[in-house]
């Protein structure tokens, strides 16, 4: 591939491009078909990696940009500007590292949310919930069966705590509650 200008793409270019074309083969995939949905089952799976990534990303990010802002002020100069999701995050996958695609519009939604979860401006349960939404509108989005399942690694740590924010216990109670599953923490009273 030679680009307008006779230079040829970059490593990074070509695989940027493979990532972006992948995901838009898997939105115009037949779904009908057993190839078509093998497609978009792939593309889903990737999407829930990248989705994880980019929050993972937009935590990580946070730290370092609160501590830019904070000396920025402290100076009393500008605050450097909010760091942006990258549409594209290397993920592992069986034949080892793989560029991923996923629209802006929807890692930027999730790395936001990332970096509000780390500064403590959302709990753990908003995060997923607007994690989860992302998920939906992306699962949507590539014709998925069934949404996938946003921040697993985030539900399981607020699982282990005890439930946190995660379980909430209906307003009124039944006479009689059967036990919780034996995998799950029982709810919180309020």
């Amino acid at each position: 591939m030679i680009s307008l200008f006779g230079k040829k793409p970059s490593k990074r270019d070509e695989a940027r491009a493979t990532a972006k074309a992948e995901y838009e083969e898997a939105l115009n995939a037949d779904v009908a078909t057993r190839a078509g949905r093998a497609v978009v089952v792939r593309a889903g799976a990737r999407a829930k990696a990248h989705l994880d990534k980019t929050f993972i990303s937009g935590a990580e990010k946070a730290d370092a940009y609160d501590t830019a802002r904070a000396l920025a002020i402290a100076r009393g100069e500008d605050a450097p500007e909010r760091p942006h999701a990258d549409m594209y995050q290397t993920i592992k996958s069986i034949k080892g590292d793989l560029l991923v695609f996923m629209p802006v519009h929807f890692a930027e939604k999730v790395f936001r949310a990332g970096m509000q979860y780390q500064l403590t401006e959302i709990g753990a349960q908003e995060a997923i919930e607007i994690a989860q939404d992302v998920a939906d509108m992306v699962s949507r989005e590539l014709q998925l069966d069934q949404a996938f399942v946003a921040l697993e690694f985030l539900r399981e740590e607020l699982a282990a705590e005890g439930g946190g924010e995660a379980a909430e216990t209906p307003e009124s109670e039944p006479e009689e509650t059967p036990p919780p599953a034996p995998d799950l923490p029982p709810p919180r009273g309020r």
